[in-house]
């Protein structure tokens, strides 16, 4: 459009008084939307900015206008938000006005940023104030729902990880992370309070790479992360299995298969680590690796005394033998008989 205020008027012959008053897109807005107008009260300052963008503050807010979206007011906290978070040259003008969210108790604006289908959008709400939410986990966000969703309102604006490479969000009821080699997922939940027991995403289990999901058996929650993953059921709690004995529960079925949940997270033992489970115990030890023993060798080995026994570690699954079950360790094994239900330990 024209932007130069020069313009040539040709005057008729005879006295003449002539006005002139030059409107700007900002206020043929407000002569278009009484309401808009309502909310932005008396102008506090002039009008600035340059034939891309331009605003002018008010006593309701500031009002944005650019060719390609209008004219928007941004009040409040919103404001504010936007404005420290890098205002137009990071996330472009305002694409709504202030709006009131679907729950009814909070308000929102949306901003251009990459582009209308990929808005930013600063979220207020009187218990967690006004944050920027955006990208990746913005769209995880929308997919949980919204603020009506189970994670409620932002707390944070996007911030880095204490990871390198990675970004976040903190909700009411939860975590949004993202990272490139993951992607964007949602941690809540007693799964949110065991990940952050093992220092989030700097800590041994890393970024998360799913969101949380059902377990195969009814009653379980998970999150899988790049190094682990935490399960959670009523009845055992929210558990962290890593590394070999990770594996070693997947060979038996995860929480669907003989060992059911794990009842620990992983334990340190000198020498070697440990989870319970529902259905016996996997132990792991480096020379040895990961084994799971359960039944009436695990009741033996406990009463022993367990790693601190004369057997040490497990050093084999629980195989068939003539005559029963066997089950080595590092200096000695365990024979079940089938006969008598009796279980023998014997030094090599």
């Amino acid at each position: 459009g024209v932007t130069s205020r020069a313009r040539d008027v040709v005057m008729p012959d005879g006295d003449l008084e002539l006005g002139l008053v030059y409107t700007t897109p900002i206020d043929q807005a407000l002569a278009d939307r009484p309401h808009l107008a309502q909310k932005a009260g008396a102008p506090t300052g002039p009008e600035i900015g340059d034939p891309e963008l331009r605003y002018r503050d008010f006593t309701g807010g500031r009002m944005y206008w650019t060719a390609r979206s209008g004219a928007h007011l941004v009040q409040g906290a919103i404001l504010a938000d936007y404005l420290a978070a890098g205002g137009p040259s990071v996330f472009g003008e305002p694409i709504t006005d202030e709006l009131t969210t679907p729950d009814g108790v909070g308000r929102y604006s949306k901003f251009y940023h990459n582009g209308p289908d990929w808005p930013a959008s600063s979220y207020w709400s009187p218990a967690t104030g006004a944050h920027m939410v955006y990208g990746l986990i913005a769209q995880r966000w929308a997919a949980l729902g919204w603020e009506k969703g189970p994670f409620g309102y932002p707390t944070t604006d996007e911030a880095n990880t204490n990871k390198a490479g990675g970004r976040y969000n903190n909700f009411q009821h939860g975590l949004i992370v993202w990272s490139a080699g993951t992607g964007a997922h949602s941690v809540g939940g007693a799964i949110l309070d065991k990940y952050a027991a093992s220092n989030w995403d700097w800590g041994v289990l890393g970024f998360p790479t799913t969101d949380e999901l059902d377990t195969a058996k009814p009653g379980g929650k998970y999150n899988n992360f790049e190094f682990g993953t935490i399960v959670w059921s009523a009845g055992t709690g929210a558990q962290m299995v890593k590394g070999d004995n990770l594996l070693k529960w997947g060979e038996y079925g995860y929480d669907n298969g003989l060992l059911g949940f794990p009842t620990t997270s992983e334990v340190a033992l000198p020498g070697g680590a440990y989870n319970h489970v529902q259905g016996g115990s996997i132990y792991w030890s480096p020379g040895a690796g990961s084994h799971a023993i359960y039944g009436a060798f695990r009741n033996r080995w406990a009463a022993l005394g367990w790693e601190r026994s004369y057997l040490g570690f497990p050093t084999s699954e629980e195989f068939s033998v003539t005559g029963g079950r066997r089950q080595n360790f590092q200096y000695g094994y365990m024979v079940w008989d089938s006969r008598t239900g009796a279980v023998t330990d014997r030094r090599y």
